[in-house]
This record gives C-alpha cells, sequence and structure tokens, in this order.
C-alpha cells in the first residue's frame, strides 16, 4: 500500500509539475536572446543601457528617441554614428556626449548601434493600413501636417517614426500631457477688455505674445493690454484617445505612425 501510494504521490506531482511549466510557458513570453556581438560592441552595449537607454529604450526598440534597429536616418556608417554620439543632430532631441564620454567610448557605442541597425525591425503589432484608416477617420490632418498635408495646430509627424519610438507614440496618444512636445506650450491670456484666448503659443518677447488658437488662427497680443497671460505647463490641446480608440485601433494607428519617415 505505501508502495503505491508513493507512485500515485509521485506521478501526480510530476504531473503537476509538468502542467505547471505548460502554463508558464503559456502566459510568460520569453525575450528573445541578445544576438551575439564584439568585444567593443559589448563595451558599447554597457555604455548604451547607461546613457542612451532611456530614451532609445532598453534595446534600443524606441521611446522618446527612435527605433535604432532596421536602419537609422541620419548615420550609415560607423563614423557617421560617432559624429552624432559625439555632437548631436542639431534640430533633434538628440544631444552630444563629447563631454561625459572618453572617444573610446563613444566609439564602443558606435559599434554597438552599428549592430542594431543592421539587425531586422521589430515586426509592429497592428497593422499599418487599418492605422492609416483610424488616422483619417479620427481626423488627426486637422491639427497634424503629415507628408504635406494636414493642420499646423499639432507638431508635424511627416519624420514622426524616424524620431520617436512605437512606446513613445502610444503614450502621446493616450496620455498628451506626458508626453508633451518640445515647442508646444499652451498659454492661457485674458484681455482687459474681451475674451480669454487659449492656444499654442507661437511667440514672445518682452512686450508681445503671439497664440494660435484651436481654430489655428494666430492672435497676437501686447501684454499691456492683458489682464493675466498663464503657461500651462502640463497642459496639453490634444485629448486623450485612451478610452476613443479600441485597443486594436491604437495598435494600428501606432503601427502606422512608426512608418512616417520622411524621405531619405
Amino acid at each position: 500500500m505505501r508502495l503505491l501510494c508513493s507512485v500515485f504521490c509521485a506521478a501526480s506531482t510530476a504531473a503537476w509539475l509538468s502542467a505547471s511549466a505548460v502554463a508558464q510557458t503559456r502566459t510568460t513570453p520569453q525575450r528573445p536572446a541578445r544576438p551575439a556581438i564584439s568585444s567593443d560592441a559589448a563595451e558599447g552595449r554597457r555604455v548604451f543601457d547607461a546613457q542612451c537607454a532611456w530614451c532609445h529604450g532598453n534595446e534600443g526598440e524606441g521611446g522618446m528617441g527612435p527605433n535604432l534597429h532596421g536602419g537609422l536616418r541620419h548615420a550609415t556608417t560607423l563614423a557617421s554614428i560617432v559624429e552624432i554620439i559625439t555632437n548631436g543632430v542639431p534640430g533633434t532631441d538628440m544631444p552630444g556626449f563629447r563631454s561625459p564620454l572618453t572617444e573610446r567610448s563613444i566609439r564602443q557605442t558606435a559599434t554597438y548601434v552599428q549592430s542594431l541597425s543592421r539587425s531586422g525591425r521589430p515586426a509592429a503589432t497592428g497593422n499599418v493600413q487599418r492605422g492609416a484608416a483610424v488616422y483619417d477617420a479620427n481626423g488627426c490632418a486637422g491639427c497634424h501636417v503629415a507628408n504635406g498635408v494636414g493642420g499646423v495646430l499639432g507638431p508635424e509627424l511627416t519624420t514622426i517614426g524616424s524620431r520617436r519610438g512605437a512606446a513613445y507614440l502610444r503614450e502621446a496618444i493616450v496620455k498628451p500631457a506626458a508626453a508633451h512636445p518640445t515647442g508646444y506650450l499652451v498659454v492661457r491670456a485674458v484681455p482687459a477688455s474681451g475674451t480669454e484666448i487659449r492656444g499654442i503659443r507661437v511667440n514672445e518677447d518682452v512686450f508681445w505674445v503671439h497664440i494660435r488658437d484651436a481654430s489655428g488662427t494666430v492672435h497676437a497680443l501686447q501684454k499691456s493690454d492683458l489682464k493675466s497671460l498663464d503657461r500651462e505647463l502640463d497642459a496639453s490641446l490634444m485629448p486623450s484617445y485612451a478610452s476613443r480608440l479600441k485597443d486594436a485601433d491604437l495598435d494600428d494607428l501606432v503601427a502606422y505612425l512608426t512608418t512616417l519617415r520622411g524621405t531619405k
């Protein structure tokens, strides 16, 4: 009897462990192993993880900065990548790292980034064609220019896929104020007499402020004529689409935006 009980318990335990292993395999997807790289690239990866991942993502798959897999818009050779890491890219959010990094560290980091650029770009979760239809159906072109078509109230999106990763784009759609674009400051001006004006600050100096309202009209206001002028640092004129889009539609829209990379 003891022997039968021991055999039964052992078999039950083995079956439970096997079922648990299968369940864990189904519910816990494994991140693919990093490909083998050279020693210089390995050292560069350490620098990248410390200095660059906060913007470009832990695996270079993009965030506030662009996805580094499958080709780079501003660099095609190791020397050009070294140049960008050293001096940054004028007119973008990419800073230079001449000061905090040594020449050797910069070259090692460039070697790692080049290895990423040669790997395939991860497939987008959504459908690009359906995403373009979601973009049109939700009137995104009313505020954003893409490939020469659209409004000017929001940031231009013609090259957004080369400047921002999918994670950042998704956040910008569901939490616009959290992903506040540089240069798009919401201001509210209350004239001493007249109607309040709220919109995006186009220009401001000591005496004047120019504001583009939601209709696209630009108002030139003399500060001496204003009762108050408030700068809403955490505000955005873009509404949240967290409850306006289904998850599948959001995936499709992000997939479409990642393809907007301009002309190369």
